[in-house]
């Protein structure tokens, strides 16, 4: 198990930590303490804490020893367990990401809970959200965004038997994918993120399928400039991502996600996608991968069977409906948001 600095995306060991003993009140790097010193309170598997030997009911504060940010002060990572929610400008990351962690909170929440979140995780998201919430969509990503809007929460079972998962989200503009492979010194806490993953939630924008369906569908009608750009960045943070990871040489899942699937509800044949349809995972799957197939999304369904194992399919809605402006918290009717992410922890290949 290893600690996450979420800054700059350091899954550290102890010995590249700062460390604070509030009763010795000195920091000092952990690599540099005399072992009689420092132990480790339970083991690394049960969430344990570096502690001063000296003082062992205090444990200790601890420090990214690149970027001295605050470290959360237990041992929350496995290896490649972080699960990574990507996807183009737009897609619905943003709103699906807050509804999820909401949804993670609740008593009732099956399979996963969150434990903690990372530094400023929460503020960031509730900010992004704000935008949503108040004026019925999200500001453009910057390029610049890749440097500052990350996010991550640890998440474990319910009754604590497994953790070390991390659910992340670290923003990027299309244009910054494209040149992903010519910008390791740019955006170097970006690469150090790709290099954790373990799984992948893929988002793929529902208002952009159904406008393919309208127009490839029935074979009337010209794609527009938003739509073109949308399949491009798809196949672009596939292929970057398949490069980082097809050298590992393992499996990584994917929960490939229609989200705003609210859109399609009223049409007759995808009327299963609603959160009361009853329709079985393995019907879901099927069916989104037809709608994929009809709306022209064939060079990304094998891009995505060229490169990760296993794949799972979705259509989610994160509010229910089309967001109004302001959008009305109460009238929230989030369906399968949950989903993607238990699948693809579910299907998790967690090498040792």
């Amino acid at each position: 198990m290893k600690f996450l600095c979420k800054e700059c995306w350091l899954a550290h060991e102890p010995s590249t930590l700062l460390a604070l003993c509030n009763e010795c009140d000195a920091r000092t790097q952990v690599r540099r303490l005399d072992p009689l010193k420092t132990k480790m309170a339970g083991s690394a598997g049960d969430g344990g804490e570096l502690v001063c030997r000296l003082h062992p009911e205090e444990p200790l504060e601890i420090y990214c020893g690149e970027c001295r940010a605050q470290v959360p002060p237990r041992a929350v990572m496995g290896p490649q367990s972080v699960v990574a929610l990507v996807g183009d400008t737009a897609s619905g990351k943003t709103s699906l990401l807050w509804i999820l962690t909401e949804r993670l909170r609740q008593a009732a929440s099956s399979g996963v809970v969150i434990r903690q979140s990372f530094g400023d995780s929460d503020e960031q998201l509730t900010r992004a959200m704000r935008e949503i919430v108040e004026h019925g969509g999200p500001r453009p990503t910057m390029k610049t965004d890749a440097d500052v809007r990350n996010y991550a929460w640890e998440l474990m079972t319910p009754d604590g038997a497994r953790d070390g998962w991390v659910i992340a989200f670290h923003d990027a503009a299309g244009e910054v994918w494209r040149d992903l492979g010519k910008t390791a010194r740019e955006y170097e806490m970006l690469h150090r993120y790709l290099g954790l993953v373990g799984a992948i939630v893929l988002a793929i924008d529902g208002e952009r399928v159904a406008e393919a369906l309208d127009t490839r569908g029935n074979g009337r009608g010209v794609a527009s400039p938003d739509l073109l750009a949308a399949e491009a960045h798809e196949i672009t943070i596939i292929d970057q991502l398949a490069r980082k990871i097809r050298a590992r040489g393992y499996p990584v899942p994917v929960g490939v996600t229609v989200t705003k699937a609210d859109i399609l509800w009223d049409r007759v044949e995808w009327e299963l996608f609603r959160r009361d349809s009853g329709a079985k995972p393995e019907e879901i799957d099927a069916a989104v991968r037809e709608l994929l197939a009809r709306c022209g999304r064939q060079a990304l369904l094998a891009a995505l069977t060229k490169s990760f194992a296993p794949l799972h399919f979705f259509a989610v809605s994160a509010f229910g409906h089309a967001p109004g402006v302001p959008l009305q918290l109460s009238a929230l009717q989030p369906s399968r948001v949950e989903e993607p992410l238990l699948a693809v922890l579910g299907a998790d290949r967690v090498v040792a």
